[in-house]
């Protein structure tokens, strides 16, 4: 049962639902959050809240175009893989973000980690709602940068710097950053850069989850923390696994804008 506030219409004194929701009732439309299942497998709970594409293949043969990744190969070009994590289809189900930030403090106390930090630092944008619940979950204090994007030539994915401008940091202020998904690492060094100006001290990396084929349990000397630790494979794009794949325009670059073609691949 869902509790909706009821609107009192003046002229008549009668309660009604609000012209929203009467129009979603109207085309059969329900907006209910997802709330997680006491124990429920982080990764199951994803799939229940449509964020996990996995590309549909029949034997060896792609159905569904491969997805870009953040980070470049040898020659400039994003690199690709077959599965993708969209926290953005997370974000809009608050308990379950407060699951994946609950997981991550519990693996920040279990490491003794917890205390190795004040300040959580969202990277936007999953990692900046991510950030803000687990620093509520952890009683610490929460900041985040803002996105500004950088030139980016036709045909690559956005890219990004970051403004920490509008907050200020203490000398030697410890800081965990947080971000939705670490794919490669590569973009994390730009972070670390941007935080370290601020004369922060940066103490560990923590997200929802960390896919890197590489980095599993540290960075640089950073410990890295995340809810989810699964590895997904990647490729540059001259990888036979997927050159004909991407010879054929099986690529989608806008991952989030065109999320529902790409659950429709999986569906077919």
């Amino acid at each position: 049962m869902i509790n909706v506030p009821l609107r009192v219409d003046e002229s008549t004194k009668a309660k009604v639902l609000p012209k929203s929701i009467n129009l979603h009732l109207q085309k059969g439309i329900t907006m209910k959050p997802i709330i997680p299942l006491p124990g429920e497998d982080l990764l199951e709970l994803g799939k229940r809240c449509n964020a996990v594409y996995v590309c549909p293949k029949v034997g060896s043969e792609r159905k569904g175009p491969l997805v870009a990744y953040a980070g470049i190969d040898g020659r400039g070009r994003n690199l690709v893989g077959d599965i993708y994590f969209n926290f953005r289809r997370i974000e809009v189900h608050p308990k379950v973000v407060e699951a994946f930030a609950e997981a991550a403090y519990q693996k920040l106390c279990d490491q003794g980690l917890i205390d190795s930090f004040d300040t959580v630092c969202g990277i936007p944008q999953g990692g900046r709602t991510f950030g803000q619940i687990l620093a509520l979950v952890a009683g610490k204090r929460f900041a985040y940068a803002d996105k500004k994007p950088k030139p980016t030539e036709v045909g690559k994915k956005q890219e990004y710097s970051w403004d920490l401008s509008q907050f200020d940091f203490e000398q030697g202020e410890r800081v965990a950053i947080a971000e939705d998904v670490y794919n490669n690492f590569q973009n994390t060094d730009n972070t670390l850069a941007e935080i370290a100006v601020t004369g922060a001290k940066i103490a560990l990396l923590v997200g929802a989850l960390n896919r890197s084929p590489i980095y599993d349990t540290s960075y640089k000397g950073f410990p890295v923390i995340a809810s989810i630790r699964e590895a997904y494979p990647e490729y540059d794009q001259y990888d036979p696994a997927v050159a004909a794949d991407i010879a054929a325009g099986k690529l989608e670059l806008e991952v989030k804008k065109n999320w529902a073609r790409l659950v429709a691949a999986m569906q077919q």
